[in-house]
């Protein structure tokens, strides 16, 4: 990341994806009025139409399973419950996004960033330019794997479609047309309105794939740039320079950005630690309900979709976890600093900050215990046990 380099922030994707779905948490960098006010109302719209999806995602498949005259598919009930977990989280991370702590959270990564820019340690930078292209590289395949199972139902549907017509059309029948989503249509029929309702779905359709590919992104980029700010402390840690004039001076901007970075992290940990609970317990529950997709019908889009939720709760459990690492090694750093040739006030100070890094920063599954690569894992054996019994329910 050299100094000629046009740099590319950590969260740079991410803010382009939740502009375009209308949850970006900080206000846009322009000055430009009426496209302020065109976000605004945009965003508004996307407050009310969320909601309003998910109610008719969920009042639909009340009256699926209480119709006696409906034969209840297992397919089309565990499809439908799949996507009432997923766009339930969605809308629980998009009121978070809202939330003053969570801008608050936000803005620290982006100024905390330019810092680390700014840095001429080559450790800090080759060590951030690492996290950076993780992020980014997790960021593209949660979009491209979130489009990929839009794109193939899409195509599921066309053809399905194609083939009841050429059905009807054979035998003279009317047999109903499906549509991408079985939703509540608040009144409208089905075949006299499928045009109408195709071209809505269509539009709702990229606005739920950009929604969920951002709420998910969001996170993945929060808890990615962590290790990247306990890493620049380590580093200035081990480098700290005991000046004579500047002692006080140096260790207590030092401890004070240790205890911001101790903020920051506990910050975050409070905003995410019961979605992150959610993600898992359900994660688990899409992960077994898209495998009896696959297993009973072998279409495409769940392969994107049991893609999407591997690469999600992997890369969440992993990142997680390398803040439990760096976090820990903080104490280390300062003990390789010369404290032990300093007087007593400043090993004082400096002993105090060691024992406070003896605990490690971590990020929780709820109030249980820290989330790590072994919290993924779980979740695999979770969703292997839910199709077990899945499968033997409906055998």
């Amino acid at each position: 990341m050299g100094r000629n380099v046009v740099y590319q922030p950590i969260l740079n994707f991410t803010k382009y994806c939740m502009i375009a779905a209308g949850i970006w948490p900080l206000p846009l960098s322009t000055e430009n009025a009426l496209l302020l006010k065109l976000y605004s109302t945009y965003s508004t719209f996307v407050q009310i139409f969320l909601p309003l999806f998910l109610s008719s995602l969920c009042i639909q498949f009340v009256v699926a399973v209480t119709d006696t005259y409906s034969d209840n598919d297992p397919d089309k009930l565990f499809k439908h419950v799949s996507y009432i977990i997923t766009m339930g989280s969605v809308e629980v991370v998009v009121i978070i996004c809202q939330k003053e702590k969570f801008k608050g959270v936000v803005s620290f990564i982006v100024e905390e960033e330019k810092e680390i820019v700014r840095s001429e340690d080559n450790e800090i930078l080759k060590f951030h330019r690492f996290q950076v292209k993780l992020c980014r590289a997790s960021n593209w395949a949660v979009f491209i794997f979130t489009f990929g199972v839009a794109i193939s139902m899409t195509i599921e549907n066309f053809l399905q479609r194609a083939e009841i017509e050429e059905y009807n059309k054979a035998h003279g029948e009317e047999m109903e047309k499906p549509l991408p989503y079985e939703l509540y249509y608040f009144g409208l029929n089905k075949n006299d309105h499928q045009t109408l309702l195709l071209v809505m779905i269509s539009i709702a359709n990229i606005m739920i794939d950009l929604l969920v590919a951002s709420t998910k992104m969001i996170f993945i980029s929060c808890i990615i740039f962590v290790p990247s700010t306990l890493k620049k402390l380590q580093i200035k840690f081990k480098k700290i320079e005991f000046r004579e004039g500047n002692l006080f001076v140096n260790v207590g901007n030092l401890a004070f950005e240790h205890q911001h970075v101790i903020d920051f992290v506990e910050n975050l940990n409070d905003l995410i630690k019961y979605v992150i609970l959610l993600e898992y317990l359900l994660n688990s529950l899409n992960l077994a309900a898209v495998s009896i997709q696959f297993m009973t019908n072998q279409q495409l889009s769940p392969i994107f979709y049991f893609s999407f939720l591997i690469i999600q709760t992997f890369v969440l459990g992993w990142s997680a976890n390398e803040i439990k690492i760096q976090s820990e090694a903080l104490a280390h750093a300062l003990y390789e600093s010369s404290w032990y040739n300093q007087n007593d006030a400043i090993k004082k100070m400096l002993l105090t900050m060691i024992l406070r890094a003896q605990k490690p920063l971590v990020l929780t599954t709820g109030p249980f215990d820290a989330m790590t690569t072994e919290s993924a894992l779980r979740v695999m054996k979770a969703s292997y046990s839910y199709v077990t019994l899945m499968m033997n329910k409906y055998e």
